[in-house]
């Protein structure tokens, strides 16, 4: 029994010591495992093999597209200072047809029963007239009566038949016994084909003076240019309030005064107070011919001044500078067009360091 005590107590003493050993085995894995997570956490990590040091680019893609040139643009307009009407004729008025519009060659009232009629002269008349008078009031009659379908000799200085017969007959459609000799108190001049009139005063039974004033025309719309704008040497198309009109090459302003006439008129244009129209007016501009660009990268465009720039192109081993205009940026891409060569000859272009070695000729 003492000796199977003894056994017993043996076997005890093993298992305690194979549970020791274990429990240190496990620290020991343990502070192993620790040391590599806190080695990974804090060294630096070491590139992949299969990376080496970066490459430099030397060339890129160029590519050609069409272009329209469509750009939203401010445009600021220039209104003429008001003017007054001034009549010619002393008396009482007996007839008025004046609304709120006036056109040259039209009656506009009647005064002791001779018509008044309008019309716009590039000189304003001052005299009365007669065959033989010379002068650029003459001239500027002849080509009123001309645009006006009567019979005259635009562009001469001289009162002629011609002259006093295109005169006869205008007085006579407007009611007024035909001459062949213009008087002065028949006319009123206005500073337009056509204007609005206000604060018109020579109503029916009204008393005039010549040389006072009768009615007054609100400034008007004599220009509108882009703002910041730069010209074009392409011929360019350009819509405001809806009207669209041509835009020449070298140009931001539309000066055409039929134009003009026609965006003042429009409910876009009417509608804005002075305020809004001296902030800018949206417009749309763009080319009259869609034209072929080349699109390249921004940083293939180098000694740039202005719109003239260079881009680069290789040659079998050669490269060389090639002139360029450019013609618009967008999303980190330049739009340009060669001076000289077709844009369909270029597929790539070069870009990088070796770019500071060369210059636009």
């Amino acid at each position: 029994m003492a000796h199977k005590g003894l056994t017993q107590r043996k076997q005890r003493d093993v298992r305690r010591g194979v549970a020791a050993w274990t429990w240190v085995l496990l620290t020991a894995i343990t502070v192993a495992a620790l040391t590599v997570c806190a080695c990974a956490l804090w060294l630096p990590d070491r590139a992949p093999a299969t990376l080496g040091a970066a490459r430099t680019l030397t060339s890129a893609g160029a590519s050609v597209q069409d272009y329209s040139g469509a750009q939203q643009v401010n445009v600021v307009p220039t209104i003429s200072a008001d003017k007054e009407l001034l009549g010619n004729a002393s008396g009482i008025v007996t007839e008025n047809w004046t609304d709120d519009e006036i056109r040259s060659g039209t009656r506009v009232y009647q005064v002791n029963d001779r018509v008044v009629v309008a019309l716009h002269t590039d000189t304003p008349l001052f005299r009365d007239l007669k065959t033989g008078d010379k002068g650029e009031d003459v001239r500027s009659l002849n080509d009123e009566l001309g645009r006006l379908g009567y019979d005259s000799v635009p562009g001469s200085d001289v009162f002629n038949w011609n002259t006093g017969n295109g005169w006869r007959q205008l007085m006579i459609d407007s009611g007024n016994a035909g001459t062949e000799e213009l008087s002065l108190a028949d006319t009123m001049w206005i500073p337009a084909d056509v204007v609005n009139v206000r604060d018109w005063s020579a109503q029916q039974g009204a008393t005039v003076s010549a040389a006072t004033a009768i009615g007054t025309v609100p400034g008007t719309l004599t220009k509108l240019t882009i703002r910041g704008g730069r010209p074009s040497d392409q011929e360019r198309s350009i819509t405001v309030c809806g009207v669209t009109s041509a835009l020449p090459a070298g140009s931001v302003e539309i000066t055409d005064a039929e134009t003009l006439r026609q965006i003042a008129q429009t409910e876009a244009y009417a509608s804005k107070t002075p305020e809004e129209r001296a902030a800018g007016i949206d417009a749309q501009v763009t080319f009259a011919n869609t034209i072929q660009v080349l699109r390249v990268p921004a940083a293939a465009v180098f000694d740039v001044d202005g719109t003239a720039a260079c881009i680069a192109v290789r040659n079998s081993d050669d490269v060389s500078a090639m002139p360029v205009q450019i013609i618009s940026s967008e999303l980190g891409a330049s739009l340009v067009q060669p001076v000289n060569g077709n844009v369909d000859q270029i597929k790539t272009v070069v870009i990088g360091p070796q770019l500071n070695t060369l210059h636009c000729e």
